[in-house]
């Protein structure tokens, strides 16, 4: 099996750290201070001027004369004549009375002009359309203000030599001799001027004219909407009148500076505009104050001249900056921001802005008076600022300007910054800016910044101001300064550009590079000389002499000094070199490569951190950035988010960098240590260093290459198509592809995986097309070699067979194609089975295998997947411990579950999730190859899809060594409790059977009603029956029935238990509302009725074993046939409960009869009958005194005498029970002989001798006949009816029925010896009742007092009772 790269990891590693680097690198410039930072003092006056012209912050790049044909056009001027700047479009504008043209400065020959007006022109303003106005050819507008009217027209922008072109749009508004003195215009298309009359007006426009609203119209801004319809001449004119407008579109305010120096702050977000006014004399006050009463700040000359706008882009806190007449400029921003320093009586609204800042402008001591100006004072009439960099018009006198130019001095404040804040030192930024002063032929009309050319996209706002972090990004910023006489053009010198002039003149000395080094620090000097070294496309054309070279050629003399200055500067840093007084000239230079404590361990040298630097420089533009934006959302159309060629310049810069590195490995590569032996502390450290820095090398030219090939795969991808190629990978695939910047794209699994996918998809769309994918996977190899392993190629390889195997028409070569794709597809599971959108590829193949009918190896092949992503089995275990979400192992069991997925749509497809008919020859053979596979977690993952699919039938017929355990875990469930059994059931293991049948109906997990219970304990019997040895209780088998039967038994009683409470509680319930009850008595019974129903709820719960039946229902209760058939469940010898029981039992009966209005006794007798005979032959519950005792005397208790009874009515019972007439005759003649304290009188015994004399006829008759007792009628001369009436019997014929209905169970014979016994006790008896005597005698026992009869029944009774005795006595010595 082919494997992962076996250095993926490492690989992944080093990418991380090379990653972490270049975020490091990157965060670190963010850290260039906040433009409120410098402002932690109230005014600042800190400048740098270099005298040296090639250091100066601006250099006069070209001159461009005005044509000689506008010259001639001026010569025909009469009244006026304006000029200004569009850079936009590179053009000056010249207006000459009533004609506007429109000169191209870049060819210095060619203009537009339009001369359709008969008004002079007095103002042009170029400025965005509205969309969906205009044609879309038109890009700008032109306004062009006349003292009458404001006409627009349309501006499309030509390229290269084509002409721009004018569009008529007849759209203009009335100024009503108005003179307009400033035009602005939004990115929206909304226009605003002011005119010499100090109103504010929008002009408002549309395509179409409207019911209510004009084509074209004006509104003034600060007023009510009535001023549509107000006329202008009705208006009031502004005493100070708004001279220049300038919009903030960051934060939607527009300001506006009037004549006097006020400044007014309009919010444009509103429909009716919030206006507040910065004062003049506020600012004036404020102003003097905090330059602490600079001359520069002398009232006489204080004056406004000039307003800009600094957006939030560039400053969050600081939003204005107003340009006095003498050079000052005045920062203001919100109140927010005043947290160091607060002001105080100021009269100003709460709105702000207020002034934050002053900045003195620079003196110029050393200038010559021709360019300074006579008195040594700045008048300035006009500036510019724009991203840090200032420019101001002073004017010499009245045919001659000065410009003044100054801009931050970036070395030393991004090295103080960064190096401070690396030290954990408190830092406090100092503005400090370079300046320089330099005539100018003529007056200055206009200034304006060149719109530059980005090398590599557009710039991050956040550190444009940071001009280190941008100087590669972006060519030189340029300027343009209009004279009376033409164009003018400055380029501000980038460090970068420093260097390279001092590396090209020979006048410059070791002292002066030595300057530079230290004023932006070592590590940003090295980075720009690594760049001049790779000849960075960036870098500008420099004079040397009267020769120019280009800077992209590493081999000139330039690369070979900047080398030599990388190998001199760019050593490991001096520990001993500290940080000096002012900070601005330490040579440490930035934190860049300082280490993150005072300790030396860990620490870079400057050249590695300057690479780390210019690498992560390089990268910026695509780094954070996404790979792909949707272009289209209904079609499903993407694009790369990054244009090509910032792409292509990206990755060219980058090739330059590894070209230099290949070649000149060496200069970055630690140098062997030469240590003592044993090393030292500090050998030690350097050693540590050096392996530190070799790893972070190797890491970065890891990255490098990974981002050479990204880039070469990313714009492979958007030449075929990248839509289509991203549509066929899967939709969570799309999604996390189109969230994916290049950072993760290039370094992380994750992008390395998506892209692995998109490989795969150019690979499938080839063969889509029935193509070789040789060409394509060859060009892949060739321009991103990690993209496209060894692994893909065995992948694409069995893809091309199984699509050989499709097209095939012959049998055997679609199963040696189909087979042979397995063998290579079994090679690359990681391929089939991604670690983040695992199901897709080896979902596809199992498709195509199920297509070709090739189902076992569909199986094969995801089941081997899953035991080779996984040989250790680590998903086994995560399942055992869990299943964590947090645990490392989800990722092989998200892989294994993948696998188990596409086995389950094989068996799917074969028809195995149908619970109904019999399984095909393939699927049988399919699912034969699944089970074959020893992996535990797939066959668990098998049976529960069986199961889930209601095929639990096919889990009885598998035959594996995990599916008893397996059911063990079903029967945790209620749905798959009963499979275990009939497993066991199905292999005849019945002993196993019965245990979990036991198991079942003791369980209280599963909602089981209390019958199944104990049909579940009835199916436990059987199959421990069912046990070979399961009858043997010396066998746990057998041991297991004698409890299981028990336990039946015991479930039987409670079963009858169950039955009473529901009885007892719908008794109760039904008391509880009888209306006649008194509310008491009915409260009491609801009461009751809800206990005995809790109660009842409880116990048909589960199985109870006998003590808690007994003690929590029985015996509360007094369920006494219940508690004696606990007795004998439970093999009780007790008489004394016993006795209670049955006494109980018999005296619950006789109540519930009396209460319902039946005969008691009749219930007793039956209720009696029935469970003596459940408990018979046993001694302990139906002990055969107690039970003769206690039938024998209830009859007769004062309670019960009321209700006539026969005689023999206890020995009835006790026969129908099962007792013998012999163990009858000893226990009643016991009575007689024991003389029992109830049975004492002659009363008593009458009762007693009446009952044994029944007795005897009975047996009698059992053993010789029925016939016997009609003999000894006969023989008295007693008629039946006048025997029954004697025999005492209200019911005597009922009585006498049951006697000879009599069974003859449990009868003896009466041999001798018997009826040697009966013949002593009936002369026992006779005597007994000769001797008895009548008198009255109280009774002194719960016996009733007429017990026998009344007085004068007595002794007929007893004569007659001595007749018969004497009869059977005659009768047995016949015998």
């Amino acid at each position: 099996m082919a494997q992962r790269p076996m250095d993926a990891d490492a690989t992944e590693a080093l990418l991380k750290l090379a990653s972490k680097t270049v975020d490091d690198q990157l965060g670190r410039e963010q850290k260039y201070p906040e433009l409120i930072d410098f402002f932690n003092t109230d005014y600042s006056a800190t400048y740098v001027a270099p005298a040296d012209p090639h250091q100066q912050i601006l250099r006069r790049k070209r001159a461009i004369s005005l044509p000689d044909t506008l010259f001639e056009q001026y010569n025909l001027l009469e009244c006026r004549c304006f000029m200004g700047l569009f850079p936009e479009i590179g053009r000056v504008w010249i207006t000459i009375d009533h004609r506007l043209f429109l000169w191209n400065y870049a060819d210095g020959g060619h203009y537009e002009s339009y001369e359709e007006l008969d008004q002079i022109i007095v103002n042009v303003a170029l400025v965005k359309p509205k969309k969906d106005t205009f044609d879309d050819k038109v890009q700008y507008l032109l306004v062009i203000a006349t003292p009458i009217e404001v006409h627009l027209l349309g501006v499309s922008v030509g390229s290269g030599s084509i002409p721009h072109t004018l569009y008529i749009t007849n759209m203009s508004v009335p100024t009503d001799n108005v003179a307009i003195k400033s035009i602005v215009g939004t990115a929206d298309g909304r226009i605003f001027m002011n005119g010499n009359d100090g109103r504010l007006w929008e002009i408002d426009y549309q395509a179409e004219e409207g019911w209510f609203s004009k084509k074209c119209s004006k509104r003034e801004v600060i007023g009510s909407p009535l001023s549509y319809f107000i006329p202008t001449f009705l208006s009031k004119i502004r005493v100070d009148p708004i001279v220049k407008v300038v919009l903030d579109e960051s934060r939607q305010t527009m300001y506006g500076l009037t004549e006097n120096s006020n400044i007014e702050v309009i919010n444009l977000t509103g429909a009716v505009q919030a206006r507040s006014t910065v004062k003049a004399g506020y600012i004036l006050q404020e102003a003097k104050r905090k330059s602490n009463h600079s001359r520069a700040m002398d009232e006489n000359s204080f004056k406004v001249v000039d307003i800009h706008t600094i957006p939030t882009t560039e400053s969050k806190d600081v939003s204005l900056l107003a340009i006095t007449s003498t050079g000052c400029r005045l920062y203001f921003g919100q109140k927010g921001a005043l947290d160091y320093n607060s002001q105080r009586n100021l009269d100003q609204s709460s709105s702000g802005p207020y002034l934050l800042h002053v900045r003195i402008p620079p003196a110029f001591n050393n200038a010559p008076e021709a360019v300074l100006g006579p008195q040594g004072q700045y008048r300035i009439h006009q500036s510019l600022y724009s991203n840090g960099v200032f420019l101001a018009a002073h004017s010499l006198h009245d045919a001659a300007d000065a410009l003044i130019a100054a801009a931050p001095e970036s070395g030393p404040i991004n090295k103080a910054s960064t190096a401070s804040k690396t030290m954990g030192s408190t830092y406090i930024p100092r503005l400090s800016e370079i300046a320089m002063i330099a005539g100018l032929d003529g007056k200055i009309w206009g200034m304006s910044e060149i719109p530059g050319v980005n090398h590599a996209g557009a710039i991050d706002p956040s550190i444009a101001r940071n001009e280190l972090a941008v100087q590669l990004s972006r060519s030189s910023r340029e300027y343009l300064v209009l004279t009376n006489s033409g164009i003018q053009v400055f380029a501000k010198r980038r460090p970068i550009d420093t260097l390279q002039q001092l590396l090209l003149d020979a006048r410059s000395s070791e002292a002066d590079l030595l300057v530079f080094f230290s004023q932006y620090g070592r590590v940003e000097s090295c980075a720009m000389c690594i760049a001049i070294i790779c000849g960075h496309p960036a870098l500008s054309p420099v004079v040397a002499g009267t020769q120019y070279m280009t800077s992209h050629s590493t081999s000139g003399p330039i690369a070979a000094l900047a080398e030599r200055l990388l190998l001199q500067w760019g050593g490991k840093r001096n520990p001993a070199e500290k940080p000096a007084n002012n900070i601005s000239s330490n040579l440490a230079g930035s934190e860049l490569g300082r280490p993150v404590s005072q300790s030396t361990v860990g620490q870079y040298t400057y050249r590695h951190t300057a690479l780390s630097l210019y690498l992560a420089r390089l990268l910026r533009p695509i780094w954070k950035r996404k790979v792909l934006k949707v272009t289209n959302t209904i079609r499903g159309l993407v694009d790369s988010e990054i244009a090509d060629f910032v792409l292509t310049a990206v990755q060219k810069d980058l090739y330059s960098l590894r070209a230099f590195l290949t070649s000149n490995i060496e200069l970055f590569t630690p140098q062997p240590i030469v240590s003592s032996n044993p090393p030292g502390e500090k050998d030690q450290i350097e050693i540590e260093n050096a392996n530190a820095e070799t790893k972070s090398l190797k890491a970065q030219l890891l990255l490098l290459t990974q981002c050479i090939e990204g880039i070469a795969f990313v714009l492979f991808l958007v030449d075929s198509k990248m839509s289509e190629t991203v549509s066929n990978i899967p939709a969570e695939s799309q999604q996390a592809l189109l969230g994916i910047t290049y950072e993760t794209l290039l370094t992380t699994s994750k992008g390395h995986d998506l892209c692995r996918e998109l490989v795969t998809a150019v690979i499938n769309k080839q063969m889509g097309h029935h193509m070789s994918v040789d060409a394509v996977s060859d060009t892949l190899q060739r321009i991103c070699g990690s993209f496209c392993n060894p692994g893909d190629v065995i992948f694409y390889k069995a893809t091309e067979h199984l699509r050989q195997s499709k097209s095939s028409t012959d049998p055997a070569d679609i199963e040696d194609h189909a087979r042979e794709s397995l063998r290579l597809f079994k090679k690359v599971p990681f391929l089939l089975v991604d670690e983040a959108h695992g199901p897709n590829k080896l979902q596809g193949v199992c498709k195509e295998y199920m297509d070709l009918k090739f189902f076992p190896g569909a199986v094969e092949l995801a089941l081997s997947c899953a035991q080779d992503l996984d040989p250790s089995n680590k998903a086994a275990g995560y399942v055992k411990d869990g299943m964590n979400s947090k645990d490392i192992r989800l990722e092989q069991y998200q892989q294994r579950v993948i696998c188990y997925d596409n086995t389950a749509a094989v068996l799917k497809e074969l028809g195995l999730d149908s619970a109904q008919g019999p399984l095909s020859s393939f699927a049988f053979h399919t699912l034969e190859t699944a089970l074959q596979f020893d992996d535990s977690l797939f066959h668990t993952y098998l049976y529960d899809w069986l199961l889930s699919h209601g095929r639990a039938d096919y889990l009885l017929e598998i035959s594996t060594p995990f599916i008893e355990e397996y059911l063990k875990q079903c029967t945790l469930l209620e749905s798959t409790r009963d499979l275990l059994w009939r497993y066991y059931i199905k292999v005849d293991d019945f002993g196993h059977a019965a245990q979990e049948l036991g198991r079942i109906a003791d369980s209280t997990r599963y909602q089981l009603s209390f019958e199944s219970r104990l049909e579940y304990l009835s199916l436990a019997v059987s199959n421990a029956k069912s046990y070979p040895a399961g009858s043997d209780p010396k066998t746990d088998n057998g041991r297991l029935l004698i409890e299981l039967e028990e336990k039946l038994e015991v479930g039987n009683i409670q079963l009858n238990i169950i039955l009473s409470l529901k009885a007892m509680a719908e008794d109760a319930r039904r008391r509880s509302e009888i209306v006649s009850l008194d509310p008491t008595t009915r409260q009491f019974e609801n009461h009751r009725a809800q206990q005995l129903e809790g109660l009842y709820q409880s116990c048909k719960a589960q199985l109870l074993d006998i003590d808690n039946l007994y003690h929590t229902y029985v015996e509360p209760l007094k369920m006494y046939d219940c508690m004696l058939a606990l007795y004998h469940a439970s093999d009780i010898d007790d008489e004394y409960h016993v006795r209670a029981a049955w006494e109980g039992f018999i005296s619950s009966v006789f109540a519930v009869a009396e209460e319902e209005g039946r005969s008691p006794l009749v219930d007793i007798e039956v209720r009696v009958r029935d469970l003596g005979r459940r408990f018979y032959p046993s001694a302990k519950v139906t002990p055969i005194s107690t039970m003769v005792q206690t039938l024998e005397r209830y009859p007769y208790l004062k309670q019960t005498a009321r209700y006539p009874v026969s005689p023999g009515w206890a020995v009835r019972i006790l026969h129908d029970i099962g007792f013998p007439y012999e163990a009858l005759f000893d226990s009643f003649h016991s009575l007689i002989e024991t003389k029992n304290n109830v049975w004492v009188g002659p009363r008593a015994s009458l009762v007693l001798i009446q009952d044994i004399e029944f007795l005897l006829r009975v047996w009698l008759a059992e053993t010789q006949g029925t016939g016997v007792i009609a003999e000894l009628n006969d023989e008295l001369g007693i008629s039946e009816d006048e025997w029954q009436v004697y025999g005492g019997g209200r019911g005597g014929a009922a009585s006498m029925a049951a006697a000879n209905g009599l069974g003859f169970s449990g009868a003896g014979l009466l041999d001798r010896y018997r009826t040697k016994k009966l013949d002593d006790a009936i002369q026992v008896y006779i005597r007994l009742l000769e001797s008895a005597s009548w008198t009255p005698t109280p009774i002194s026992s719960p016996l009733d007092e007429n017990l026998g009869g009344s007085q004068q029944e007595l002794p007929a009774k007893a004569r007659s009772l001595v007749q018969r005795l004497q009869a059977i006595r005659s009768r047995i010595q016949r015998l």
